[in-house]
């Protein structure tokens, strides 16, 4: 939708079309909230996303599991199955397999991953 040109306005208001300039004047409020609510949703959107890549940046790959990796300090593990496929990074609980020994368990996906520490 096209903003009402601020001439357009003027000239409705010279000609003595007060009611029509009043009209242009609704339009242009109504599309400047429009556009405030457009801006705060991109302005989330951005942070969201400079999140994500952060977070994507400090994410090593390490014995099947990821690690968050800033300078020397190292946490986790995270799952892998929900970081790829929604970029969720979910803690690992170790746990005792009864045939495979120690194991990484994600609780939410119910993913398993043998852990090399152990």
């Amino acid at each position: 939708m096209a903003l009402p040109a601020y001439k357009e306005i003027i000239d409705l208001v010279r000609k003595g079309a007060t009611l029509e300039a009043q009209e242009k004047i609704m339009e242009l409020r109504e599309r400047s909230i429009e556009l405030q609510e457009e801006n705060v949703e991109l302005k989330e959107e951005n942070r969201r996303l400079r999140d994500i890549i952060s977070r994507k940046e400090s994410l090593r790959f390490i014995n099947n599991v990821y690690y968050s990796v800033e300078g020397d300090s190292q946490d986790g593990p995270f799952c892998p199955t929900c970081h790829d496929s929604d970029s969720k990074v979910i803690r690992l609980h170790p746990f005792n397999h009864y045939v495979n020994g120690q194991e990484w368990l994600c609780k939410v996906c119910k993913s398993e991953f043998p852990r090399e520490d152990s």
